[in-house]
């Protein structure tokens, strides 16, 4: 005899029971009974059965998940809308048996209901909304269906039933709102703005110890938040911006900073770039035995590649509803920067899932991990391996967190010492806690590796740098570059104000910004025609000239800036004019004529080759002042950004007139030209010597104190944000800043609407995949 095997019509096939001996065991009741739904039949009515003992025994048998999604999945979409009539009988039927009072019923029922709904969803029918309906309910039926569910999932989520039982409800609700990839096309979310579940989720959120139920619980109330928010009063959206319970904001931030950790340790588990790890001490001693020099590159680099391309995980849907609570809450804004956890709590998580107390004190500065201080390192991963257009989206979403955290005046005090006055007094109130972060240094070049503690300040700048250098691609993201140099700008205006002079590797910044500026000159032709380049230019040379002028208010010692001032003689001042004249910005007041051209390098006089400081990657060498800078062959160019290009200000298209964009060189070029006469001085001085990078840094130490700079107007422009609370006055109850308020709409303050309308619409899509992804998989493991 044959085995039995049994399937949907032209669908794969299913073996049910083995063989024993000449008798055939009996099939499994659950397929048995699907099987003939599948083939059209209504196994309900047959054999003379009462249909309402049929429907009772039918949810009492354990759910085959596998069998169920199989099989939907290989009926075609006009298969299922042939056999209608059964798919409707289940739904309803199942919505039905919500209510029973028996808990195996309700159980099997919302199974049943997850995994139909998730495999219809999964369809490409003509007409998504109507079919899909017509297919569940029959259009008579929609609304008193669908009310009644989303009323019996709030009713359970909210009850004391068992774990279990509300776990499945969670991850129905689930299934219903990531229905459709557009979460605002699909019109079975209007249902949960009818009946507002917020409550009954956030009470399972506080109930469950569990990290990943705690997640999706989160995640489901930050998507439904953003479900048609810029169209209607959205009353999740509401509720998380009024949201004031610390105990439950303790808990989201503790979810939040967990899920962000898990993330980080999803990075490192593909490559180890910790130096100290026991990996790296074992390949070290390795080496040392054999003679033989390990070399990270020498791994498969496809293999490593194709991994790094599947992260972040399904987590990162936890960064918009953390987004949403930064933004709008200034209570969770509070109590996360505040926040923190144990190092070994957190490691404990790799092996259980058991959330640690929210509430309970960090004692020990050894074990103290911030909230802060674990996205941050989050993001440094996310930075350097942003190479699709899966990862984009995540980077820019980031980014934008990282700006609303900079420009809020309660930021300073975690992230750096505050003198006490407006003197120079060495008194520092609320000593802030330096920490020692772990950055990403998995991909070439790499930031100086500090060991020791230091302030969150220059982590948050490090961040910054990583993503400036490994993004720095002919088909960048010019709009999450604008956000960088507007997180920098913000970050340097505050540090001017409060008078802190950050302890900080700047030789860094400058050789990252002018890499920056120099690689925009290499490629006008390239960026020309992109509307919002025209403001990263000006930004960029905004920035460079905020430091010039201000740098010495900032800088920790006088070293830093002349490391400044010998990157802008090396580069030139024609770099800068050239980029203002190709990309049509005005320079006021208007620079002097040029110098008269010297031949500083004839002998080898003059060789600015490499600086004093370490040289970046982001700048390559030149050998002479103002020379060409080489084509930037091996940066490889990402896909294109699955978000609006010009979301960040609203720029022109290419057929519109353009803004008028003013920009001021005036002390860049008084640093150029006021060191570069002292250099042509000296070789006439000096007409047998040779002038070497070391020289140069001595001319510009001896000189500086002759430099004469004025005042400019970007600075009042952000010193009056600042007043006005326009870097951080943002929240649920102020007001922004007016929108053009700065020399350019760059320094304006953020604002989501209506800059950001464009991008957080397509960013929901990538969210409710991810979401979808992640909450199904886990629809089919047992329940604990």
């Amino acid at each position: 005899m044959q085995e039995m095997k049994i399937g949907p019509p032209n669908g794969r096939e299913h073996l049910l029971r083995q063989q024993s001996g000449q008798k055939m065991k009996l099939k499994e009741k659950f397929v048995e009974i699907y099987d003939m739904f599948l083939r059209g039949q209504d196994p309900s009515i047959a054999n003379g059965k009462d249909p309402d003992v049929f429907w009772d025994e039918l949810f009492l048998i354990k759910v085959n998940a596998d069998y169920l999604s199989s099989s939907l999945r290989e009926t075609t979409e006009d298969q299922l809308l042939a056999i209608k009539d059964g798919i409707n009988s289940i739904f309803l039927h199942a919505v039905q048996t919500m209510r029973d009072p028996l808990p195996q019923r309700r159980l099997h029922a919302m199974q049943t209901l997850t995994i139909v709904l998730g495999e219809i969803f999964r369809k490409k029918f003509h007409n998504w909304s109507f079919d899909v309906i017509h297919l569940l309910t029959g259009l008579s039926h929609a609304d008193l269906v669908f009310r009644t569910l989303v009323q019996g999932l709030a009713q359970i989520l909210d009850s004391e039933e068992s774990m279990e039982l509300r776990v499945v409800a969670l991850r129905l609700a689930i299934a219903l709102v990531c229905g459709n990839d557009n979460v605002n096309k699909n019109s079975l979310n209007e249902y949960f703005m009818q009946k507002d579940i917020f409550s009954s989720v956030a009470k399972f959120f506080m109930a469950v110890d569990s990290a990943d139920l705690a997640f999706e619980a989160l995640a489901l109330l930050g998507l439904l938040a953003n479900y048609n928010k810029y169209e209607t009063q959205n009353p999740y959206l509401a509720q998380l911006t009024a949201l004031n319970d610390e105990t439950i904001l303790r808990k989201m931030a503790l979810v939040i900073t967990v899920s962000c950790d898990k993330m980080r340790r999803s990075y490192i588990a593909v490559a180890d770039d910790d130096e100290l790890s026991t990996v790296s001490k074992v390949t070290s001693a390795f080496s040392y035995v054999t003679g033989m020099l390990w070399n990270p590159k020498s791994q498969d680099s496809s293999v490593t590649d194709a991994a790094f391309a599947e992260l972040p995980d399904g987590r990162a849907t936890i960064l918009m509803v953390m987004y949403d609570l930064l933004y709008m809450n200034r209570p969770f804004r509070r109590i996360f920067l505040s926040f923190s956890t144990t190092t070994s709590a957190l490691a404990q998580l790799q092996f259980s899932d058991k959330l640690p107390d929210p509430s309970a004190d960090v004692n020990g500065k050894g074990d103290k991990e911030t909230g802060l201080a674990i996205y941050l390192s989050f993001a440094s991963y996310l930075f350097q391996h942003n190479r699709t257009q899966r990862t984009s989206p995540y980077t820019h979403l980031c980014l934008i967190t990282l700006l609303i955290l900079v420009e809020d005046p309660t930021l300073y005090p975690c992230i750096c010492s505050i003198p006490q006055s407006q003197d120079a007094s060495p008194a520092i109130h609320g000593q802030v806690s330096e920490t020692s972060v772990r950055l990403c240094r998995q991909r070439q070049p790499v930031l100086p590796k500090v060991k020791q503690a230091r302030p969150l300040g220059a982590v948050l700048l490090d961040v910054i740098l990583g993503f400036l250098k490994h993004n720095m691609k002919k088909k960048m993201q010019i709009d999450s570059f604008r956000i960088a140099i507007s997180i920098i700008i913000s970050l340097a205006s505050r540090f001017k104000s409060l008078r802190v002079r950050l302890s900080y590797h700047w030789v860094e910044m400058w050789n990252t910004l002018l890499g920056l500026v120099k690689f925009l000159h290499a490629n006008i032709k390239v960026f020309q025609h992109q509307p919002e380049a025209r403001d990263l230019v000006a930004e960029v040379i905004d920035l460079v000239n905020y430091f010039v002028t201000y740098g010495d208010l900032i800088m920790p010692d006088p070293a830093s800036l002349y490391a400044l001032y010998y990157e802008i003689v090396r580069s030139g001042i024609d770099v800068f004019s050239e980029l203002a004249k190709e990309f049509t910005i005005s320079i006021q007041p208007p620079l002097p004529a040029p110098l008269p051209h010297h031949d500083l390098t004839s002998r080898n006089r003059l060789n600015l080759a490499s600086t004093p400081a370490p040289a970046s990657a982001s700048s390559p060498p030149e050998s002479t002042i103002g020379s060409p800078l080489p084509a930037f062959s091996h940066l490889s160019s990402p896909p294109a950004s699955p978000y609006h290009p010009y979301s960040r200000t609203g720029s022109p298209g290419p057929n519109k007139a353009q803004r008028n964009i003013i920009i001021d060189l005036s002390n860049i070029n008084q640093v150029h030209t006021f060191f570069f006469t002292h250099l042509l001085a000296w070789r006439d001085a000096n007409p047998t010597r040779s002038l070497g990078p070391d020289l140069v840094s001595t001319i510009i130490k001896t000189h500086y104190q002759d430099l004469a700079l004025v005042s400019i107007s970007l600075d009042t422009s952000l010193t009056l944000k600042q007043n006005q609370g326009g870097l951080g006055g943002k929240g649920a109850n102020s007001t922004a800043v007016v929108s053009g308020s700065g020399p350019h709409p760059g320094w304006d303050a953020y604002t989501e609407v209506p800059s950001k309308v464009y991008f957080f619409r397509q960013l929901t899509r990538w969210i409710v995949a991810d979401f979808r992804s992640i909450s199904y998989d886990k629809t089919k493991l047992p329940l604990a």
